[in-house]
């Protein structure tokens, strides 16, 4: 009776681990991250930023797409055996629905800002 206690408990120890909210947190901000470079780029198109700033903020917003789409895609997969070995299922399901919403914006942004910045480069 004792064994069962300690693995039900070692078990519940891990499901909730830090390094997976920390993880999820980090993916929620640098989403947000995104969404600011996007909304700093349009503005800067009303604005009149000059053009080496509208190129920073591409190639920023490319960069950082890149690696939360990648980030995305890990926390993806762990969520997904999370779903098969832990009881809280509903709940990694909507995570895991949100990482793949995020994953996907990210590498929607990523084409858009590699596009955008191929496009505003001209004629050569």
């Amino acid at each position: 009776m004792r064994n069962k206690l300690k693995f039900k408990y070692s078990k519940k120890l891990f499901s909730n681990t830090l390094t997976y909210k920390v993880s999820m947190t980090l993916n929620l901000a640098i989403t947000a991250f995104c969404i600011i470079l996007i909304t700093l780029y349009i503005i800067g198109n009303y604005q009149n930023f000059q053009d080496d700033n509208q190129q920073w903020l591409l190639s920023v917003l490319s960069y950082v797409s890149i690696f939360n789409s990648l980030f995305s895609i890990v926390l993806t997969v762990e969520t997904f055996i999370k779903i098969f070995t832990e009881k809280q299922k509903v709940k990694n399901i909507i995570n895991m629905i949100a990482l793949v919403g995020s994953a996907v914006f990210c590498i929607f942004c990523t084409g858009t800002a590699n596009i955008i910045s191929y496009i505003s480069g001209g004629i050569n």
